[in-house]
């Protein structure tokens, strides 16, 4: 039985639909999974749906992309209609910012289509992935890091940036929609102090188990949130089933850590 409360889908960064999320968490023996899609819960029903079907618990759930934070959501209701409103002006502002960098890149020389930059977020969010896949798709890139590297992060020509919630507003978001917010994969941020301020912005929760966290970091941020009576979570944060990238739930929330968070709702 195994726990993944960090899970991308095709509605933002990730490769497969939450169908196809559903159906692998199945095949792979995991019992739970929270969809946490980018600044979006568009996946979330159609995920609902399966798990049902195939006996896989879905949490709804999302990724806010703040000020210097990531904040995770979890249990929200899809249809609190100040979560909603807010989520259809951050994907207003993402297909802005695609148009400027396309734009941003055309001045340097690399000519995309926006077109097809839409078409590569199909029904999801545009963002910067799908203007790195168009770049490899035109070979002006070799892989999608190759794209970030060279062109999109800061310093590059085709770097503009993202327009972002601020922390207080997206933690309110989320306990508005009677969600629990969790501070996403901490990494070489973290800090007491961080923690602390957070948790006095209402943050419920820290996230322990991630890729990007060694054994003596999540001891550290395990330990130092139970001291702060946070809740503690993990998740593979998988978006593509691809060599390199981590599996479903191969950073797995503990069973102990899944139940008391759900009894926090």
């Amino acid at each position: 039985m195994a726990i993944d409360l960090h899970v991308h889908s095709s509605y933002s960064d990730g490769c497969l639909s939450p169908k196809q999320l559903v159906e692998r968490a199945h095949q792979l023996g995991v019992s739970a999974l929270a969809i946490t899609d980018h600044d979006t819960l568009a996946g979330v029903p159609e995920a609902l749906s399966y798990g049902r079907d195939l006996g896989v618990f879905v949490l709804p759930g999302i990724e806010l992309s703040c000020e210097g934070y990531h904040i995770l959501g979890y249990g929200v209701d899809c249809g609190y209609q100040p979560l909603r409103e807010q989520l259809e002006e951050l994907a207003q502002a993402r297909a802005e910012r695609a148009a400027r960098i396309v734009d941003r890149l055309a001045v340097a020389g690399i000519h995309l289509s926006l077109e097809r930059v839409q078409e590569l977020a199909g029904a999801g969010v545009v963002g910067r992935p799908h203007v790195a896949a168009a770049l490899v798709e035109k070979g002006y890139a070799s892989n999608t890091k190759d794209a970030f590297a060279r062109f999109l992060n800061k310093g590059q020509p085709g770097y503009v940036p993202r327009y972002r919630l601020s922390v207080d507003r997206a933690i309110n978001l989320v306990k508005g929609a009677g969600g629990i917010p969790v501070w996403a994969h901490p990494g070489d941020r973290f800090s007491r102090q961080c923690l602390q301020e957070l948790k006095s912005c209402g943050v419920m929760g820290v996230e322990v188990w991630h890729p990007d966290h060694n054994k003596d970091q999540m001891l550290w941020f395990a330990d130092q949130g139970a001291r702060e009576g946070l809740l503690v979570t993990g998740g593979s944060d998988f978006h593509c089933p691809q060599l390199g990238e981590a599996e479903l739930a191969s950073h797995a929330t503990p069973l102990w850590a899944w139940a008391a968070l759900r009894a926090a709702f």
